[in-house]
């Protein structure tokens, strides 16, 4: 089943264009044993297809690189979720590569058992054909976000998907580093600062701290967060 959503994400689907992606194939923990465990460390690279991958435990990001070794954060991943979908199945040349940001448990699933599951278990076929259209939203909220926001919409649009349920004021909890930040929402991490210096300045955001930021005006936040 697909990922819980917030009644924010309801009102304007623009803001899942910086979404995590997590626990949205929680249902193939049952089918785990038809795939191998790996642990893989921190900052290794994930080769891509010819396996199927399930997150079991940990966080992977995909990030592209160009010709000048420029990488671009395009989604982290989260427990729960098959990831390595595109290229299972479409073998064309990738210039994505996963790459684990923490210590991670990885269970790999071959062509022959995806086979096995396709004809024992269907439902968890549909469970990833709805996983991947969510992705594909994701991805063209981001690509939109990317060409049509200033920094500041593409801020708002990141910490409206983190925000801490009930808190007051409103505050959003930042599980990456301000230089991850930067490198997702597409701008350099002094432009990131000097955004959330000046909005803190004029009191949109309060008092920045290394892992949450409050956000004190709350109208002009969400004007921003769906636009």
């Amino acid at each position: 089943m697909d990922d819980p959503i917030n009644a924010k994400d309801c009102i304007c689907g623009r803001a899942l264009a910086f979404r995590d992606i997590k626990d949205i194939n929680a249902a193939w923990r049952s089918v785990l044993y038809l795939a191998r465990q790996h642990k893989v460390g921190k900052g290794e690279k994930i080769q891509q297809g010819k396996n199927l991958y399930f997150l079991e435990r940990g966080k992977v990001c995909l990030a592209i690189q160009n010709q000048e070794g420029i990488e671009k954060i395009i989604w982290y991943i989260h427990d729960g979720s098959v990831f390595g979908t595109t290229t299972f199945f479409d073998p064309m040349p990738n210039d994505g590569s996963f790459i684990c940001v923490t210590n991670c448990v990885i269970y790999t699933f071959s062509s022959q058992a995806i086979d096995r599951i396709g004809k024992e278990r269907p439902d968890l076929l549909l469970d990833l054909i709805r996983s991947m259209a969510r992705k594909l939203r994701i991805m063209s909220y981001h690509a939109s976000s990317m060409q049509l926001d200033d920094n500041l919409a593409r801020i708002c649009k990141f910490l409206s998907q983190r925000l801490i349920p009930n808190s007051i004021p409103l505050t959003a909890k930042i599980d990456i580093s301000r230089q991850e930040m930067a490198n997702l929402l597409g701008m350099h991490r002094i432009s990131l600062y000097r955004v959330l210096r000046q909005q803190e300045k004029r009191g949109m955001f309060g008092q920045l701290t290394d892992n949450t930021i409050t956000i004190l005006q709350e109208n002009e936040f969400y004007k921003l967060v769906e636009k």
